[in-house]
């Protein structure tokens, strides 16, 4: 039988074979942190699952009410402004809506002569004759409403119709009530011809949105310098059936075709206009 291990001996052979296994401070703290990342990304990762999950929930019902959500990011284009007057619609100043409608009077798509109708809550039914290029030319039915707005703020919205289209610009005129009466504004003694739209080497725009309530017209289009642009800004005021010019300004500006000084010389800012008249 071997003789008894001395005491102190024991005590140093157990406390070896314990420490090999014991983990030191610095790996129960390594421990710890690994322990603080995997609870933190745990969170990241259930945060984004339920973003997931409400962003869904959010297309889903855009597509169900027929509409989707908006962009991210800022808004691109002109964000239409209504004139202070009267509402949209409302031609006879009476607070409630009117409605209109285009009428051929000729036969076949040939025809150039057209009514528009106006339906007032007021006022009645008035009918107005006009001009315009044929159905032929602006398939399928030729002219068109283009929308309606107190563009001089008179308390009386005045009527926009398409005239005349071509492959990337359009012709637009204006009704208004004056003295009881739908009637075709004019300038320059001729009924008014606005022109809408355009390419990248020259385009057209109007706006209604000046402190005075004027209507301004203008354009810019490329010279034979591809850095050289001719703009115009032509001002007219509102006089009964008629737009009067006041001032008439021309001039180059060096920009390039993307630059966004162009913009200020096309599009349409007036009230809830369209940009151009769909089809």
């Amino acid at each position: 039988m071997n003789a008894l291990m001395d005491p102190e001996r024991l005590a140093r052979l157990m406390e070896d074979a314990v420490g090999a296994v014991r983990p030191r401070p610095e790996a129960l703290e390594l421990i710890r942190r690994g322990a603080r990342r995997r609870h933190v990304v745990h969170r990241a990762v259930a945060a984004a699952a339920a973003g997931a999950v409400i962003a869904g929930g959010a297309m889903a019902y855009a597509t169900v009410r027929g509409s989707a959500p908006p962009p991210a990011g800022p808004a691109t284009g002109v964000t239409p402004t209504r004139p202070a007057g009267a509402p949209e619609w409302d031609v006879d100043g009476d607070g409630r809506p009117d409605s209109a409608h285009l009428v051929p009077l000729g036969k076949g798509d040939y025809s150039t002569r057209f009514l528009l109708v106006v339906r007032m809550t007021r006022l009645g039914t008035q009918k107005i004759p006009f001009t315009a290029a044929p159905a032929i030319k602006m398939p399928p039915t030729g002219p068109r409403v283009a929308g309606s707005v107190d563009a001089d703020s008179d308390g009386h919205a005045e009527i926009y119709v398409m005239v005349d289209s071509g492959a990337s610009t359009q012709t637009w005129t204006i009704f208004q009530l004056v003295n009881g009466h739908i009637t075709q504004v004019t300038m320059s003694g001729k009924p008014v011809q606005l022109s809408v739209g355009g390419s990248v080497m020259d385009n057209f725009g109007f706006s209604c949105n000046s402190p005075h309530a004027d209507l301004v017209t203008y354009s810019y289009g490329a010279t034979s310098n591809p850095k050289s642009w001719a703009v115009q800004r032509d001002t007219y005021r509102w006089e009964g059936s008629r737009l009067a010019l006041v001032s008439k300004r021309h001039k180059t500006i060096r920009a390039s075709y993307t630059s966004p000084r162009l913009a200020e010389y096309a599009g349409v800012r007036c009230g809830d206009l369209p940009q151009f008249v769909a089809p």
